[in-house]
């Protein structure tokens, strides 16, 4: 009897603390005012169309909200994060020590870096079968392996044409750092824009590159491109692929090594809202809330990796406290 009336005390403590607390939260955030204009965002190439999906999806349950989104290179961006003209940046690649100490960082989800080749290489199909050893792909990227031949083995014919990004991207870095490499050491011609950089490679037989993994498919179809093909990872590099390494066959199976860690972690990293403070209207605070709940549910139907639900509750409170 003694237990059965401490429950009942610990239940109407419970049920008064949620009826003092709850009005007092929903008081402090309808507080907030309203934001003027444009929520404005900008930011990342990898971040850019699951942002886009985003708005189009909370815009038909708040269609007077307005946003207006535009890609610039992760690095190049950093320089607005005081502006009074963005409210929001996307950023995927690491921020400055100091910088990440004072701004306000909302992990919204994980994205991987592939690397591609045009699907009319002439040896196509033999790195289709084998992979590529990850020294000789620092090598192709440094330009140490100058033809395709070499790759395998062969008299060196056709020679091997980089591209990589010359803006600051964050697949950049990623890349780098899994190929041990400081990014001014790749070999190749820059191009600006990860758009640019994939039709760049579509029109060169002999190229080689990479790119955020959401632009390796359709997105409709989940198929990958037939212009370019992923190349797979000779992870233990034995100069073949092994059962466990072989997981490039469709869409499903290589979205699933990226969350499993089949796929290499380093290759995946974190997207992030970066600001100069915690949100400071309604609308931006009931924005980026829905991220977080209702927009992770997006997310991999996108080609990104969502949060953990620790992950989620940790975001819960950044935008809350």
């Amino acid at each position: 009897m003694k237990a059965i009336r401490c429950v009942f005390i610990f239940i109407i403590f419970l049920t008064i603390g949620c009826v003092n607390k709850t009005p007092q939260q929903q008081q402090e955030k309808e507080s907030l005012p309203t934001h003027k204009g444009e929520i404005n965002i900008k930011g990342a190439y990898a971040l850019m169309p699951l942002v886009q999906r985003w708005i189009t999806e909370y815009q038909k349950i708040h269609p007077l909200v307005l946003f207006n989104l535009s890609p610039v290179g992760s690095g190049e961006v950093l320089s607005e994060i005081y502006s009074d003209k963005t409210d929001l940046l996307m950023i995927s690649s690491e921020l400055p020590d100091k910088l990440e100490s004072a701004v306000w960082i909302l992990p919204v989800a994980k994205l991987s870096v592939v690397m591609i080749v045009n699907k009319k290489n002439p040896y196509w199909s033999q790195i289709l079968e084998a992979g590529i050893k990850k020294d000789d792909m620092s090598k192709l990227f440094t330009g140490e392996i100058t033809s395709w031949g070499n790759l395998f083995g062969e008299p060196g014919k056709q020679p091997v044409s980089v591209y990589f990004r010359s803006d600051q991207a964050g697949a950049t870095d990623i890349l780098s750092k899994f190929l041990w490499l400081d990014d001014q050491k790749m070999s190749g011609t820059g191009i600006l824009g990860e758009n640019q950089l994939i039709e760049a490679i579509k029109g060169d037989s002999l190229a080689i590159g990479y790119c955020n993994f959401i632009y390796s498919f359709d997105p409709e179809s989940k198929e990958f491109r037939d212009d370019i093909g992923i190349i797979p990872l000779d992870l233990n590099q034995n100069g073949s692929l092994d059962m466990k390494e072989n997981f490039y066959e469709n869409f499903t199976e290589l979205q699933r090594a990226m969350w499993l860690g089949k796929y290499p972690c380093i290759l995946n990293r974190p997207l992030q809202f970066v600001a100069s403070q915690k949100p400071s209207t309604k609308e931006l605070y009931d924005f980026l809330k829905w991220t977080i709940i209702d927009g992770q549910k997006i997310v991999p139907e996108m080609g990104y990796m969502e949060l953990r639900s620790s992950e989620i509750q940790r975001c819960l409170s950044y935008i809350e406290n």
